[in-house]
């Protein structure tokens, strides 16, 4: 009996393909997953530069182009540190976002000191009576 099954949905591929029928407008995106090659182009901005985008995460990612054959299928103390580079994958987080939820985080904060002077006040009056 056969334990996976082998699926291709519609607009994706299994060689690894680009499909830019899946491709969304920047401008719809809170998130972003941006690979940072320190080389920017019209087409391969990098994002991590660009105002109105704020870094959540970082990961180093092994720049094959840039790095000896040798020094990437093994690792030789003093050779690899010279002749592999990096570059970095960044999880982006629109700057707008931040905001908002930082002010409604505010607006929550505000909300629950308004309800506790509430219910303390609720309580004096009762004590009172």
């Amino acid at each position: 009996k056969q334990w996976y099954q082998r699926r291709v949905r519609a607009n994706q591929n299994d060689g690894n393909k680009e499909e830019s029928s899946v491709y969304v407008n920047i401008k719809q995106c809170d998130y972003l997953v941006d690979l940072d090659l320190g080389v920017e182009s019209p087409l391969e901005p990098r994002y991590n530069t660009k105002s109105g985008w704020t870094s959540v995460k970082s990961y180093p990612f092994l720049n094959a182009a840039k790095s000896k054959t040798i020094a990437r299928a093994f690792y030789i103390p003093s050779y690899s540190k010279k002749h592999v580079k990096f570059g970095t994958y960044h999880l982006l987080k629109r700057t707008r976002l931040i905001k908002q939820q930082e002010e409604e985080r505010e607006r929550l904060i505000k909300l629950q000191k308004y309800q506790e002077a509430k219910r303390i006040k609720q309580q004096h009056e009762n004590d009172e009576l």
